[in-house]
């Protein structure tokens, strides 16, 4: 249980760290659209547990383990592939294809053994699926922000 919590926090800093690297600029453009996606992500998790499609276990606290994944790795990652490959549809689609693949067919072994979370009624490439329409999502949230004349607020 004690290597679950240290996981856990481990989880919500370590990406963090990496955040100054991004540079404040790409940093401020970029957030608005990763907490929106951990929004849509938290309201399909909650989802996802109605229809049993994945089981999260308890966190610390109040919050169960998923929001430690929701708000270190997938807001940062987030951040990340946006910054590193917005503009470049085609290069965004490979690079979460790839990203969400390893993870799915890969470290799930591991978030599982932490007791993060486990699939239950959602096969491996379903989830993969369910994935994919969240990047298309991603992509578009950011699209619409960049044409909007809303985003000049969030750039100064």
């Amino acid at each position: 249980m004690k290597n679950q919590k240290l996981f856990l926090l481990l989880l919500l800093v370590l990406p963090w760290l990496t955040v100054p690297l991004m540079g404040r600029k790409a940093f401020k453009r970029f957030l608005p659209t990763a907490i929106f996606m951990c929004t849509f992500t938290k309201a399909l998790d909650l989802y996802g547990e109605k229809k049993n499609w994945w089981e999260f276990y308890k966190g610390i606290g109040p919050f169960n383990s998923m929001n430690f994944m929701n708000f270190g790795p997938y807001l940062v990652t987030s951040l990340w592939i946006l910054k590193m490959t917005y503009g470049k549809f085609l290069m965004f689609i490979i690079s979460n294809t790839v990203l969400h693949t390893v993870f799915i067919f890969g470290a799930i072994k591991l978030v599982k053994e932490f007791k993060i979370f486990s699939l239950v009624n959602l096969t491996k490439i379903k989830y993969l699926g369910v994935n994919f329409l969240r990047a298309l999502i991603l992509y578009a949230f950011q699209y619409i922000t960049e044409t909007s004349f809303s985003r000049k607020w969030f750039i100064k």
